[in-house]
């Protein structure tokens, strides 16, 4: 399916992909500016426009209990809660005005509060929050005064909820949502300048982590152990967005380049694993039946794509 922008066809789309809480997807957009589109992903109707405070990084989405999803806006001001039913603001200024925010991950705890967790510009923090209070729960230090980059959540095999960020120097460190103590030693990536971090639960309980950085350097590590896996694929400079998800029992990156297309690779070995799809700037959802939905801008402003993959029967 294939959504275009209004009130302004002309604008940027850049897909990100999120649960609902109850099994299903939201599918949200966002551009250049200041403003976040949720859309139906069944019809391509625009459900709502949000303008926010500020100039948005990133979205994510955090299902609070006992209460519909939250749309999570990183700016450059800090991180606004909007109510994803009807796209309003769900005020709090501490949040919204933190620090420059340039990525932003959801989960939820083991004792099923959900969480806000968001890459800060300065002292190297990882601001964290309860989603539905705006409480603090953070930050999470580490422990040098490099911009964080990027942000990512996962929940182990073991039930731990592991929160992994990246520096622009390249440095993952990563936490126990929980109690913020540290997991394992800093792992120091083979790239730089990162702009990208994904994570990954792959079934057969393997967790994986996943990074871009400026020069097309795709690195991916064992999530526990931070042991390397696989050799950095040649991708080049052109390689500028990554995104994860399942596709039945395989992993899967999907990397676009600069006007596209997006490649698919195989997430363990980082080779090709099927064929590319039009369109840049991918996000992936890995949905209960096994199937994987995958959005991507068009390569023209004002478009976005949207697919269902699923496991060819034998």
């Amino acid at each position: 399916m294939t959504f275009r922008g209004e009130p302004d066809p002309g604008a940027l789309l850049v897909p990100a992909l999120g649960r609902d809480g109850r099994g299903g997807a939201v599918l949200l957009s966002t551009g250049a500016g200041c403003d976040v589109h949720r859309w139906d992903p069944a019809t391509g109707r625009l459900l709502w426009r949000f303008t926010g405070a500020g100039p948005v990084s990133e979205v994510a989405v955090a299902c609070p209990p006992r209460r519909g999803p939250l749309v999570a806006v990183a700016t450059d001001l800090g991180v606004e809660r909007v109510d994803a039913a009807t796209g309003t603001a769900v005020p709090d200024e501490e949040m919204g005005d933190v620090d420059t925010i340039w990525d932003v991950t959801c989960g939820v705890l083991p004792d099923g509060r959900a969480f806000i967790a968001g890459a800060a510009q300065c002292e190297g923090l990882v601001h964290c929050w309860d989603a539905a209070t705006a409480e603090r729960l953070g930050p999470l230090p580490a422990n040098d005064d490099r911009p964080v980059k990027a942000v990512t959540s996962m929940t182990l095999p073991d039930g731990t909820v592991l929160i992994a960020a990246e520096n622009e120097a390249g440095v993952i460190r990563r936490w126990d949502a929980a109690t913020s103590e540290p997991v394992g030693a800093p792992i120091h990536g083979a790239g730089e300048y990162t702009m990208r971090l994904v994570s990954l639960a792959m079934p057969g309980n393997r967790s994986l982590l996943a990074s871009l950085d400026m020069n097309g350097t795709l690195s991916r590590w064992d999530a526990i152990t931070g042991e390397q896996v696989g050799g950095p694929p040649e991708l080049g400079p052109d390689a500028v967005g990554i995104a994860a998800g399942c596709l039945g029992d395989t992993g899967m990156l999907f990397i676009s380049t600069v006007g596209g297309p997006t490649e698919v690779r195989d997430i363990i070995s980082g080779a090709p694993a099927g064929t590319p799809f039009p369109g840049v700037n991918p996000s992936a959802l890995t949905c209960p039946d096994g199937s994987l939905l995958l959005a991507t801008g068009g390569a023209r402003t004002g478009e976005m794509h949207l697919y269902r993959l699923t496991v060819p029967a034998d």
